[in-house]
């Protein structure tokens, strides 16, 4: 839950709205159906960053069921990292979801999404490239003195 609310916090920060919602894709699918046909119907521009540990299965269960743009996020940890993202990368075809790794990565993505119609934030996405430029260009004044 941790991890999940970090992406939210790296949404907030981009002006985004971010809904944490928990289910699972294997105990509660039903559930996770619902939550899907919930977003699809209430007309708000919608992105689903799918945050599951070990089959890393929910993402793929959204995208199978939705044609909302999905986001694959899974949770690392030091044990089984190298096997469970294997569940995130080797896809069965035609879901055409994408995995990010990070919590960062996973709003910046997400953001990258509703900048296409929200000039706020894509705005902020502007505003975070020319942040990462100045600070690589100071980083680089100061080295080559």
């Amino acid at each position: 839950m941790e991890y999940a609310s970090k992406i939210c916090d790296g949404c907030k920060n981009l002006g985004i709205i971010a809904i944490k919602r928990v289910s699972s894709a294997h105990k509660t699918t039903n559930d996770v159906l619902d939550i899907i046909a919930e977003y699809e119907g209430d007309g708000v521009p919608t992105v689903f960053v799918a945050v599951a540990g070990r089959s890393n299965g929910l993402g793929l269960v959204i995208a199978g069921n939705s044609p909302l743009p999905v986001i694959n996020a899974p949770p690392l940890n030091a044990d089984w990292a190298a096997q469970d993202v294997w569940s995130s990368i080797r896809t069965p075809s035609g879901l055409g979801c994408s995995t990010v790794l990070g919590a960062d990565e996973a709003a910046l993505a997400a953001a990258k999404i509703f900048a296409n119609d929200d000039y706020m934030v894509f705005c902020r996405l502007l505003v975070k490239q020319f942040d990462n430029f100045a600070i690589i260009s100071v980083s680089s004044s100061i080295s080559a003195i």
